[in-house]
């Protein structure tokens, strides 16, 4: 027996499969064993991180979305870390109650970083809208007045993960009041959902759900190093209606 563990991130599914606990199933070859160190603990503890906010993003924003970045003028800079918290926190109101008024929901992912010369900026996973009665890019234009605003479209090959991982990194700074990502409480939190298979062993080529395709070199077939066992991990990608699968 094994667990097949599935997130649905709506346009994605990532796919592990694992023996549980430290018993492997009859017949499995299990590989060297060792204890786990502290630093093996903090690599997967930051690893984790990175994965649930890689999920978050995933399951909330597209391809095409935005990656924002606000910036200070030099006369406008903020005196204090606190300060630039307090200045994006209104940012975010005043936006949260222009999306209100258009009858939508704001939803965001954001850190605030202090840059090598002592600047703070901030960086923010938000929707692109642009409908009658409500423009995202419009709207930061009117409620970010105190420097420049870096719009980079997100593309899906690699960005999600890249973002997760800056997010993480940049949280683990010691900064007054403390530096960790924030976001909104609207987004959707991907759980996983798991299975037992009454099986020994999975096919080391998987295949794909019906409407589904496997990403090219998302397959994963590896030993843990702390039970000896093996794994597997993969993503699959929902085929769009007339599209092609990968």
């Amino acid at each position: 027996m094994y667990i097949k563990r599935v997130y649905d991130l709506g346009w994605l599914k990532e796919v592990a499969k694992y023996y549980p606990g430290n018993y492997g199933a009859p017949g499995v070859k299990r590989g060297p064993k060792r204890k786990r160190t502290p630093e093996d603990i903090e690599r997967q503890n930051k690893t984790n991180r990175e994965k649930k906010v890689q999920r978050l993003i995933m399951a909330n924003f597209k391809g095409g979305d935005w990656h924002l970045i606000l910036k200070y003028k030099k006369d406008l800079r903020p005196e204090s870390f606190r300060e630039a918290k307090k200045q994006i926190q209104k940012f975010l109101a005043d936006m949260r109650g222009a999306y209100k008024k258009a009858g939508r929901q704001f939803k965001y992912i954001y850190v605030t970083e202090r840059g090598k010369q002592g600047a703070c900026h901030h960086h923010l996973i938000i929707e692109d809208i642009s409908e009658p009665g409500l423009n995202t890019t419009k709207m930061v234009q009117k409620y970010w007045k105190y420097g420049s605003k870096a719009f980079i479209p997100l593309y899906e090959d690699g960005e999600f993960e890249n973002l997760a991982e800056y997010i993480v990194k940049k949280e683990t700074k010691e900064e007054q009041d403390g530096c960790t990502y924030s976001r909104s409480r609207n987004l959707i939190v991907p759980e996983p959902q798991r299975e037992k298979i009454h099986r020994n062993r999975w096919q080391r080529e998987p295949k794909p759900e019906k409407g589904w395709y496997i990403i090219k070199d998302s397959i994963v077939n590896g030993i843990n190093p702390v039970t000896g066992y093996p794994y597997q991990h993969y993503t699959m990608r929902k085929v769009e209606p007339g599209g092609d699968s990968g």
